[in-house]
């Protein structure tokens, strides 16, 4: 099965986000948080990792509305009764 342009972008970001707030680039962001520990008045880490975090709950949310294979739609089939076989 071919993956779209879609799915190889979701997968892409959501793989780029959970490598950003996870070591070793938290590691190295540390180093700016002791240098700048507040920016626009909230601490620095706290605002690295909610957005990325952010960016992940929006790939999904963008990937759940847009992506043709994540659509329940398509499974409109009637449910059908399989016999068993006896013990």
């Amino acid at each position: 099965m071919k993956k779209s342009k879609g799915t190889f972008w979701f997968f892409l970001i959501l793989v780029v986000s959970v490598l950003m707030v996870n070591p070793p680039i938290v590691y190295l962001f540390n180093d700016y948080c002791v240098e700048n520990p507040i920016t626009f008045g909230w601490p620095t880490m706290f605002l690295w990792l909610e957005f990325w975090y952010t960016v992940m709950v929006v790939d999904f949310i963008v990937a759940a509305a847009k992506l043709k294979a994540w659509d329940c739609h398509q499974d409109q089939k009637e449910i059908v009764p399989v016999p068993r076989k006896p013990l």
